[in-house]
């Protein structure tokens, strides 16, 4: 029998709403020959060979159907489809409707986020910090924006105690403008182990829900390596999608 592979997870069932697009926001074209989908594809194809992809499907997404067993294919890349429980919503309930399907490392990562430059190493990084033993990882970029850390997945990245790299000393889900200043990155994806996914699961869901997260609910977060990549967007908005068309780098 073959090694089991790793998972790799899209939410793709939100409706992208702010965009009002007559297509899935994932199919939005970059202007280059691909979409926001293929780019987050294209990270995984260094990593084809140990990698399966869930993607968790809302209704219309027929086309992003389609498109994901068409690269997929072109990948070698095992896809299955799932639906998002209705009674765990935003991007985090997706994750957790996708439990069956988890494997002994779990990637997230979000099709509308974009990386400015290619990051070849980054998914298998992180997948192998998972594997060396560590509950959580993640994929982060340094930032100084306050209405960006305020209004995204904000972390206190700091050296750790180990010398081994970067960890996280903080976290928080949308912080909001008084809490910005706090935190210096925002994550890109995030990695955990099956024997850990329901307790990291339970702290990222209630951080998205904007639930009470005393600083001891923390803890499995809390001290998680982090591999850096470079600068990304998140393209959920027209400024956002206007000035990436433009060419406008952060």
């Amino acid at each position: 029998m073959s090694k089991e592979r790793d998972t790799v997870i899209l939410p793709l069932a939100g409706a992208g709403a702010r965009l009002g697009l007559p297509l899935a926001k994932e199919l939005l074209p970059l202007g280059d020959g691909r979409t926001a989908l293929d780019a987050t594809l294209d990270l995984l194809a260094p990593h084809a060979e140990r990698l399966r992809l869930v993607a968790v499907i809302g209704e219309g997404r027929e086309a992003t159907v389609r498109h994901l067993v068409r690269r997929c294919a072109e990948l070698g890349v095992p896809l299955a489809f799932t639906a998002q429980d209705a009674r765990c919503p935003e991007s985090t309930g997706a994750v957790i409707s996708a439990e069956a399907w988890f494997g002994p490392a779990s990637l997230v990562l979000l099709a509308d986020q974009v990386l400015y430059a290619d990051e070849p190493d980054a998914v298998g990084q992180v997948l192998e910090l998972i594997h060396a033993g560590h509950p959580a990882a993640f994929l982060a970029a340094w930032e100084k924006d306050r209405e960006r850390l305020a209004a995204d997945g904000a972390l206190l990245l700091e050296d750790s105690p180990t010398g081994s790299g970067l960890c996280v000393a903080d976290f928080a889900d949308k912080p909001g403008l008084e809490a910005a200043e706090h935190f210096n990155a925002v994550w890109f994806g995030y990695a955990f182990s099956r024997a850990a996914a329901t307790e990291v699961l339970e702290v990222l869901h209630r951080a998205t829900l904007r639930l009470s997260l005393p600083s001891e609910q923390l803890q499995p977060l809390l001290g998680a390596p982090v591999v850096e990549v470079g600068p990304f967007t998140d393209l959920g908005t027209w400024p956002a999608v206007c000035a990436y068309w433009r060419g406008e780098r952060a």
